[in-house]
């Protein structure tokens, strides 16, 4: 009976990992429509406007510096001087003083199939002023020449110009501008707007140039801004409800406001913090430059949670193989491996049934379903299984709270761990309360031996 007994264990151990198979399979498969998701989220993006980042505005002056250079060169094998006029041409980059931002983001679904993207429309209005030092901070002459200034423009930095629905104008020290395409500024990876200003004299003392313009924007998903400013203050509002803040800056704690009617949040920041005013000159990817932003994220994530809930499958595949073996050997049942295949097989069903559902319906009750279906399967076939509809009951209910202690790790991701050692606690006191008096030693005599001396019950 014993060694009967130990290789009855063996099948079960076998049975338990060939089920991670399938198990694995299904996780495979979540991953797989979650990649799909991400694909349709591409697909969109290059056909109307992706995540968005905006960076400025940024006032641009381009200078050049001409001098007179004197080569010696060889005309009729004779060593000759000559004159030659050289150019170097460069550029004075102007950040904002003070940079507000005031925004209102609405937010809209686009659809492919089964899949959906969450996108939004930004109506923001971009105020402050920059001061620009007299002569223009008077740029020192590297080769001793004349310094000779050109037009300065404003520029502003985008990542997809396609996104942009209104951009009346620019407002620069009281007079307006109209915006062209193209942001001017040493970034190779965005484009963006600039705004050809007048020419202003070299001779002109300080000045503090006040700006404005309003912009309407597009995007998917994420929207971010670059604090190009010395003093930076970024305020958005929206009926959105989830919001997920993330980059180098989080909103003032005392500000941020998230409920039922949506999110408020303000972000302040001094240059002192950033990175910007140091990368204007070097980086040439706008990833270099400390950003904050918004991320615009789904209540539920199907997909990240049937791929956390198909993780517990084997632990469910174990407490159940489990619970079975205990009702095997504690009502002197035979209970033969396929049926605990069957078993095993009916809860692997319930992660793909989730993973089905839960496309369709809300993912509460997607999992409703899915658990209602394999808990009445599984409790109905173990009903004949262990030759009692109370015991089957017993089992069913065993594996609801099961269930329903899943859904409550799903939910409550930060106290996943807590929640989820307070339950292999409760079910390991229920296996060793209900085993307390079990005579391991005895299952190894026949069964006429041990007659009624069994005294460990349910």
């Amino acid at each position: 009976m014993q060694t009967k007994l130990w290789h009855k264990i063996l099948i079960m151990l076998a049975l338990t990992v060939a089920l991670l198979i399938p198990i694995t399979m299904i996780n495979n498969l979540a991953s797989e429509r979650e990649n799909r998701q991400q694909q349709v989220v591409n697909d969109i993006a290059a056909s109307s406007a992706g995540p968005q980042k905006l960076f400025g505005p940024v006032l641009v002056v381009p200078y050049s510096e001409h001098w007179t250079e004197i080569v010696e060169i060889r005309r009729d094998n004779l060593p000759v001087k000559e004159s030659l006029q050289r150019v170097d041409n460069r550029y004075l980059y102007f950040l904002p003083d003070h940079l507000n931002m005031a925004g209102d983001l609405s937010t809209e679904t686009k659809q492919r199939g089964l899949f959906k993207v969450r996108s939004y429309v930004l109506n923001v209005s971009v105020k402050g002023d920059i001061k620009l030092p007299a002569g223009y901070g008077n740029p020192k002459a590297l080769h001793n020449g004349q310094i000779v200034f050109g037009a300065p423009y404003v520029g502003v930095a985008l990542s997809d110009m396609r996104g942009v629905l209104q951009a009346p104008g620019l407002e620069w020290a009281g007079k307006r501008y109209a915006f062209e395409q193209g942001s001017a500024l040493p970034l190779d990876d965005v484009g963006g707007m600039h705004a050809k200003l007048q020419e202003m004299p070299a001779e002109f003392g300080a000045i503090d140039l006040p700006f404005a313009f309003d912009l309407k924007l597009r995007g998917i998903e994420s929207l971010d801004f670059v604090p190009a400013g010395k003093q930076n203050r970024v305020e958005l509002s929206s009926a959105w409800q989830h919001p997920s803040f993330y980059g180098r800056f989080l909103p003032d704690p005392q500000s941020q406001q998230i409920g039922v009617e949506g999110f408020r949040a303000l972000w302040t920041v001094d240059a002192l913090a950033t990175n910007v005013a140091q990368s204007l000159n070097k980086a040439r990817n706008i990833e270099a430059y400390d950003s904050f932003g918004i991320r615009l994220m789904e209540p539920i994530n199907i997909y990240s949670l049937s791929d956390r809930a198909s993780k517990y499958g084997f632990l469910f595949v174990c407490l159940t193989f489990a619970a079975i073996f205990l009702f095997e050997i504690l009502k002197n049942l035979a209970i033969h491996p396929a049926q605990y295949a069957l078993v095993g097989l009916a809860l692997a069903t319930f992660f793909l049934l989730l993973l089905s559902l839960s496309e369709h319906l809300d993912f509460l009750i997607a999992y409703l379903l899915a658990t209602a279906a394999c808990v009445t399967l599984i409790g109905v076939y173990l009903s004949a299984v262990l030759r009692s509809g109370k015991r089957g009951f017993s089992a069913g209910a065993l594996l609801a709270g099961l269930f329903a202690s899943l859904y409550g790790l799903l939910e409550s991701e930060d106290n996943a761990l807590m929640l989820g050692s307070l339950l292999m606690f409760a079910l390991l006191s229920i296996a060793m309360l209900a085993t307390r008096k079990l005579d391991w030693y005895g299952l190894s005599q026949p069964a006429r031996i041990r007659g009624n001396d069994q005294s460990a019950t349910l």
